[in-house]
């Protein structure tokens, strides 16, 4: 982690920090399982791992003989870079493989999918062209459509996603799952590739007219899927349970409960909300610090989920950022805050997030904090405060996490 520029006596709260990263690291849990996985007579083993964990999540089966495919933000041998988190050309180059390792795999095959948050994006399995996906999903998550109203979206205008991969294979399936959404819906993480899902193609089209996105295309898409090669997402009446299994490894409150569990072996009172954020990052984080002003001193709040920001400025910011900024004004003299995305990203930035203690605040006197937030530039601020979180791909996603310390 990079140098953070706060006092000496909150720098407790970096070690808090990577406890909640070392918590969310699938390696060692794939590695206490995967004997188990790997039991059973099988002709071949097909691995496949998409998303942002994945290439770290391939590590437990290198010495696997095994067929292997790897599609993530980061470089591995097993496979190719894509786009994330808008897809591009290689998004759809990893669906076409994964596609044929499908329909290669036989009834007596083993296929092991490794899914993690940023599949959405990394697998291009889409009917429409990658300019086409990439307008609707950036025209949706500016517009504040968070994950499940967006994967509504993706999912119908997708071939794989939606549980559909059952339909491309009879080989048995076991999916090892790192959970990046609320209440860890196994229909939304990465689009759901190998889980039932009840989401229907009217579902899509309301999201749509939620967000006012008028576009003929995908309309007439979701109005008439039969005409564009398309059929409804799995449901769970047609899902075959007994030759696929979806098991999650590691989820949002194991960063949680960690981070608990070191804040109380160094003496501080623990209030753990649990995974709850959600919703605009200036509304949540209001919430958050309505809550923590009430706690004693000695004491730490610790919160997980994920925030949405309506982009309406030009700046450069991420949502861990902007929710962090938000209370800045409010840090008295003994409070340390922060709030950063497990997979080491916050938004289009490097950055995992920021941490704001009252000298950050003591440092900003003079500066109008709300046309940081009003031009969505949270990162430019606190670049200039010296308190980015600076740690680079962690190799998991366990969505945000928050910490609130009184010290």
């Amino acid at each position: 982690m990079n140098e953070i520029n706060i006092l000496e006596k909150n720098k407790v709260i970096l070690e808090l920090i990577q406890e909640a990263i070392r918590a969310a690291d699938p390696l060692p849990k794939l590695m206490e399982i995967r004997n188990n996985i790997l039991k059973g007579q099988y002709g071949r083993i097909y691995i496949i791992g998409v998303g942002k964990a994945s290439k770290r999540m391939m590590m437990a089966f290198e010495d696997v003989d095994a067929k292997k495919f790897v599609v993530s933000k980061e470089y591995s041998p097993y496979g190719i870079v894509a786009g994330h988190p808008y897809p591009d050309e290689n998004s759809y180059e990893a669906a076409r493989r994964i596609l044929n390792m499908l329909k290669e795999a036989k009834m007596n095959d083993l296929v092991i999918f490794l899914i993690s948050g940023g599949a959405s994006s990394l697998v291009g399995d889409y009917v429409v062209p990658l300019e086409k996906i990439r307008e609707i999903t950036e025209r949706l998550m500016k517009s504040g459509a968070n994950i499940y109203e967006l994967n509504k979206v993706r999912k119908h205008l997708s071939y794989l996603k939606g549980g559909r991969v059952i339909r491309y294979t009879n080989a048995r399936i076991i999916s090892l799952i790192v959970s990046d959404v609320m209440g860890d819906d196994l229909s939304t993480i990465g689009s759901g590739l190998t889980s039932p899902d009840e989401t229907t193609f009217m579902d899509a089209i309301d999201v749509m007219e939620k967000y006012s996105i008028r576009d003929n295309d995908i309309m007439d898409i979701l109005k008439n899927p039969d005409k564009h090669g398309l059929f409804e997402t799995i449901k769970y009446d047609e899902f075959p349970v007994e030759r696929v299994d979806n098991i999650i490894i590691c989820k949002n409150s194991d960063s949680l409960k960690a981070v608990e569990n070191k804040a109380l072996a160094l003496g501080y009172n623990v209030k753990n909300l649990g995974t709850i954020v959600s919703g605009e990052a200036r509304v949540a984080s209001s919430m958050l610090f309505d809550k923590f002003e009430k706690l004693p001193e000695k004491s730490v709040l610790i919160s997980g989920g994920e925030t949405v920001v309506t982009v309406r400025g030009k700046g450069k910011g991420g949502r861990n950022q902007e929710l962090v900024l938000s209370s800045l004004n409010r840090i008295g003299e003994n409070d340390v805050i922060t709030s950063f995305g497990t997979d080491g990203i916050d938004g289009p930035t490097d950055a995992a997030g920021a941490v704001a203690d009252y000298s950050t605040r003591k440092r900003s006197e003079g500066i109008n904090i709300m046309e940081y937030l009003e031009n969505n530039d949270s990162y430019t601020f606190f670049k200039k405060m010296g308190t980015l979180i600076i740690i680079g791909p962690t190799g998991t996603n366990v969505m945000d996490v928050q910490i609130f310390m009184k010290n």
